[in-house]
Formats: structure tokens, sequence, C-alpha cells
């Protein structure tokens, strides 16, 4: 697959002390047990909260809603009402003063065609296919480089997931479609992605992108690095033996109990952190913590 002709790019020029959250796979649903995003709703909103009072832009890098499974947005906005109302706090109608930046993904296609549904809740608000940011870093869900989400095959797959998949879930199956459900296909999607990043004529030095649902820091997965950390070597194990910057995945928001995202500060050139956020105990009570699992050297 070739690198892919994007619409819809959104280009951003950050001056220093901009600080970014890039967050997706949200794959908010209808609150049944189809909804994957239910179990993680409050650690979201705590950690929308946290990057709300700390002055963050908030990137939604697509999947945020779950659109093939539902027949529309409606009962997706009813069941997670508190989470819009956040996001509401982000918003500008004025696209260059706005906190809230959106980008669709295969799940949530629909916001290409569809974008004056969702200003009705966000007035103005412009919905993007990618984001570049200072001219070589490139933002999109990464569902370009999935032959099984992206072009014909994506119709059929979205036919399979709206008409039988929702049932099967209800009672514990996992979706064959998902790179996240494939280690095989989630490599393969990894790789192309790098490629892109390491081999076009765009200017476009690094890609950070979502779908696969494993976060990847400096082209490595948490895996992966701890793994090379371990320093243990077992015949047989093909891994990726150095990092590099060109490419990055956000991981997801439907993790068991736990949410990733990257946070991107710019002073001097961007400095990214792989952040996890998730349920703590400190004493005898349940908090939601905050975690830096990686980070550039600057």
């Amino acid at each position: 697959m070739n690198f892919p002709d994007l619409t819809r790019i959104k280009r951003l020029s950050m001056p220093p002390l901009t600080k970014l959250i890039v967050m997706s796979d949200m794959h908010r649903g209808d609150g049944t047990g189809a909804d994957d995003f239910a179990q993680n709703s409050l650690i979201y909103r705590c950690a929308l909260e946290y990057y709300l009072e700390n002055g963050f832009t908030y990137i939604e890098l697509g999947d945020a809603e779950e659109l093939w499974e539902n027949d529309n947005f409606d009962q997706i906005y009813i069941t997670h009402t508190p989470v819009y109302e956040l996001l509401a706090k982000f918003h500008d109608p004025d696209p260059e003063k706005t906190r809230y930046l959106k980008v669709w993904g295969n799940h949530d296609l629909y916001w290409r065609d569809n974008e004056a549904v969702y200003q009705q809740l966000f007035p103005g608000i412009q919905i993007h296919e990618a984001i570049v940011l200072s001219d070589s870093i490139l933002m999109t869900h990464g569902h370009q480089a999935d032959p099984k989400c992206s072009g014909e095959i994506a119709t059929v797959s979205k036919f399979f997931v709206h008409n039988f998949w929702t049932e099967f879930q209800r009672l514990g199956a996992k979706d064959p479609t998902r790179a996240a459900n494939n280690p095989g296909l989630c490599n393969e999607v990894d790789d192309r992605l790098h490629a892109w990043a390491t081999t076009n004529d765009r200017g476009i030095t690094t890609i950070i992108a979502g779908h696969t649902h494993r976060a990847v820091f400096e082209n490595l997965s948490i895996t992966e690095r701890r793994y090379l950390e371990s320093k243990v070597k077992t015949d047989g194990v093909k891994i990726k033996h150095q990092p590099d910057e060109n490419y990055y995945n956000t991981g997801s928001c439907v993790h068991q109990l736990c949410i990733t995202g990257i946070e991107i500060a710019f002073d001097n050139g961007p400095y990214l952190r792989l952040i996890e956020w998730g349920q703590a105990i400190e004493g005898n009570a349940l908090t939601i913590r905050r975690t830096i699992l990686e980070g550039t050297i600057r």
C-alpha cells in the first residue's frame, strides 16, 4: 500500500509552550454490553478534566464514536452526555481558538460526510482526515494502512460488524476485523505506517496514529521496550531492537480499566510522552492516576 492521498488536512504551527494531548479509539457506544468504552468512561473524564485545567489542546484521533455497530449518533450522545459536555469546554467556534480538534477513523467515517450533525453540538467544528504539525508530524487514525478497514473491503467489514457482531460481542467474543485483536495484523499496520513516515515525498518525518489499540513509542510497543530492557534473549523471537522517532501510536481508551494517549509539548522542538490513566489504590481509597510510561529525552 502506498502513502495515501489524504483529504481535509488541518495544518498547525506550534508556538512555544503549546501542549497537546492526543487520544484515539474510544468507541463510545450505546451503554449496552457491546459498549467497549463504558467501563473507562470515568477514567476518561478524569483525564479530560486534567487536560482542560492544565491548558492542553485535545486531539481526538479517530474512532471516537462506534458508528459501525450503532445506527446513529443519538443514543451514543444520550449515553455519554457528560463526556460531550466536557468536550464542549475545549471547543470554540473559531477554528483558530478551539482546543478541540477531531479526526475521523474507520468506525466513525460517518463524520466525513455528516459533519453538520456534529456541528449541532459543536458549532463551527471541522472534522479532518489528518492533522499536520509543523509541516513534518502527521497525525491520522491509521486505518488507511489496514486493508480490512479501508477501501472497498471496509464496506464488507462494516456490514459484518453492524449486522452480526454486536450480539456476539455481548457474549464476550472479540471483533476479528480489528487489528487490536490480531497481533500479526497489528505488526503489519505498524510496519506500514512506519514505512510511510520514512519513505515519502511529502516532508513527513513522523507519524502518530491510532487504530491498532496498541501503544507504540518511538516505533517500539511497550512489550518490545520491556523485552529489550530485560536483556533476555530468546531464540526465534522477532523483535525490533532500536527505537526511532518516526512512528508513535496512541493506543486506545478501551484497555482493561485504563486508557492511553500521547502528550506533546513544544519548547525548542516537540517533546512527547506516552501516558496511561488508570485505577490505583492510595491507602484505603480507589483513585485515578496519571502515569508516564515513556518520554523523549531532551
